[in-house]
This record gives structure tokens, C-alpha cells and sequence, in this order.
């Protein structure tokens, strides 16, 4: 516990020290890594009538490169792809448009409201989702942007659902700004 304490203390001071914002014209290049964790438990009957109860686990891993450009200083537009692979060996891939609002709450940390758009393929299976993702971008120097989230909302027509994934699915990225 005191080693995460001082691990945040550490990681506030770089912070604190940072002085960067994003402006019009700058271009971000960077990507997530994502890990979602799908926590449910199961009944069953064995041959005696006997009714046991377990907890399943699933985790799907995903990777997201993305670019996105800044058209004002808080609009921004971009694409990425994305790789995702649940349990079972199931895979999704997917590209798509995305575009967003940044607000800045002061010199080092601010807010992107993203709203993307994806088309993808999973096991051969055409897929279409819609969601919107608050992301907190943390300044770590001049260019380089901490990115996290620890939820999305959003639709999936692969699996024909809304989703509210809040403190499910996390995921934590880097950017650089050019």
C-alpha cells in the first residue's frame, strides 16, 4: 500500500511540472491497451440433484492504435484500428472514424470526449458499433499525453446490445503530439 501511495505521489510531482496543452494543428499519434474483465457466476445440477455454484471469469485483450488531428484547440477528428481477443480464441478487428471535444481542466490535465464509430469482423461475422468514451489525458511533458478510461457507453450490433461498462473495461494509452 505505502509503495502505491508513493508511486502516486511520484507520478502527481511529474505531472505538476508538466506544462502542455493540445492546440489547433497538432497531430496525436499513440494508442491503447484495454482490458476487459466479464465477471458472472453459473448454476449447475449434477447427476444427484446437487446445485453448484461457480464464478466465471472471462478477459478480452485489446490493442487500439489510433491518430487523431486537432481542428481548433478543443475539436479534434481521427481513425484508429483495433485488435481484440476474448476467451475461446474469438477475435475482433476493427477501423473506424472517431472525433471528440477536449476540455482542458487546467495546464496538465483534461478531459477527451470521444465518439467513435466501428466496423469490424468477428469469426466471420460482420460487426458495427457506436459508443462514446470519456478519456482523461494527463500531460507527462511538452508532447507526451498519459491517456485512460475506465468506461465507454455504446452499441454493438455483433452481440445486438447497449452497453454500460463503467470500472469494467479500462484501458491506458500513450500520445505524442507532433
Amino acid at each position: 500500500m505505502k509503495r502505491m501511495i508513493m508511486w502516486l505521489i511520484g507520478l502527481l510531482v511529474m505531472v505538476s511540472t508538466a506544462n502542455a496543452q493540445l492546440r489547433k494543428g497538432d497531430l496525436l499519434v499513440g494508442g491503447n491497451i484495454g482490458l476487459t474483465l466479464d465477471i458472472g457466476s453459473s448454476e449447475s445440477v449434477n447427476g444427484w440433484g446437487v446445485v453448484s455454484n461457480s464464478t466465471d471469469v472471462d478477459v478480452t485483450f485489446s490493442l487500439t492504435p489510433a491518430i487523431n488531428y486537432m481542428l481548433t484547440n478543443n475539436w479534434y477528428i481521427g481513425g484508429g484500428l483495433g485488435l481484440s481477443v476474448a476467451p475461446g480464441g474469438a477475435s475482433l478487428f476493427t477501423i473506424g472514424p472517431s472525433g471528440g471535444y477536449y476540455v482542458p481542466f487546467n495546464r496538465t490535465i483534461g478531459m477527451m470526449n470521444t465518439v467513435g464509430m466501428g466496423f469490424g469482423v468477428l469469426e466471420k461475422t460482420f460487426t458495427f458499433t457506436f459508443g462514446y468514451t470519456p478519456e482523461l489525458a494527463i500531460s507527462l511533458s511538452n508532447r507526451m499525453y498519459l491517456i485512460t478510461a475506465l468506461g465507454s457507453l455504446g452499441y454493438n450490433s455483433g452481440s445486438k446490445s447497449f452497453t454500460i461498462s463503467l470500472l469494467r473495461e479500462a484501458t491506458l494509452g500513450f500520445c505524442y503530439a507532433f
